[in-house]
């Protein structure tokens, strides 16, 4: 009898306010809460170790509201956070081009160009990582890198825009996502830039639910943020902290 066999990968996210890296493992079970699927998938999730190799990997997510600025600094150290370099690179950048040419016209940006090549220039000595996709919308800008090696184990790559800006179209406002497998794990990074002023919770609350419900990878209908085993998520997420329930030193000092 042919044993089938899964590899799927276990993945480290790289945190700056941690000296450990939080470990997030991937499960057999998909999710299925109903009849006799259920069953079957708890079954094989006990058995999961006899079926499933996991292997590490390293993921380093930045995310920066660059206010419309150029890059006047190198970006090495933020990109090399400590003697480990991460197997896969993500840099999410909101409000990259605030022109309004940029905004109602959706042209290219100079300013896309200047931070990618800003940031392959940072990228960790002594690895040789290679560019698997970049995605933009408007000011949101999303580029992921992965170590050259892992290229064999990485397919499925995949893209997807929400706009949630002025009269919930524009793109100033939204989310992009990249979505790809290493093995049999499918990964998808989201940068969203969702809205400003501290009495707007419940439109960045709308914003987030428009996002993840509204995102579909390359016009896929069934190809969606649900559907991943791993979904991470960053960005200028602009809420607020207010001084009548917490105060500044009181966040410093917990």
């Amino acid at each position: 009898r042919k044993q089938w066999y899964q590899r799927r990968v276990r993945v480290d996210f790289i945190d700056y306010e941690q000296t450990e890296p939080r470990q997030r493992t991937t499960a057999v079970s998909s999710g299925i809460t109903y009849g006799r699927e259920t069953a079957v998938h708890r079954a094989l999730n006990q058995r999961k170790n006899e079926f499933t190799n996991l292997q590490p990997c390293r993921v380093l997510c930045v995310t920066w509201n660059v206010n419309g600025q150029l890059p006047t600094e190198d970006l090495d150290t933020l990109l090399s956070v400590d003697d480990r370099p991460a197997d896969v690179i993500c840099v999410g950048y909101q409000e990259l081009d605030l022109s309004p040419e940029t905004l109602l016209l959706l042209n290219d940006s100079s300013k896309e160009l200047m931070w990618m090549e800003k940031m392959k220039a940072g990228l960790p000595k002594g690895v040789s990582y290679k560019l698997l996709k970049h995605i933009r919308l408007v000011g949101i800008l999303l580029v992921v890198y992965v170590r050259e090696s892992m290229i064999p184990r990485i397919s499925d790559v995949y893209t997807g825009s929400v706009s949630t800006g002025i009269m919930g179209m524009l793109g100033n406002k939204g989310g992009v996502s990249i979505k790809f497998n290493i093995d049999m794990t499918s990964i998808a990074i989201v940068n969203s830039h969702l809205a400003a002023h501290q009495e707007m919770v419940e439109r960045r609350n709308q914003d987030y639910r428009d996002i993840f419900t509204k995102m579909r990878f390359d016009n896929d209908e069934a190809n969606t943020l649900k559907n991943s085993d791993i979904v991470v998520w960053k960005g200028d997420l602009n809420y607020r902290v207010s001084d009548n329930e917490i105060t500044g030193e009181e966040i410093r000092t917990r």
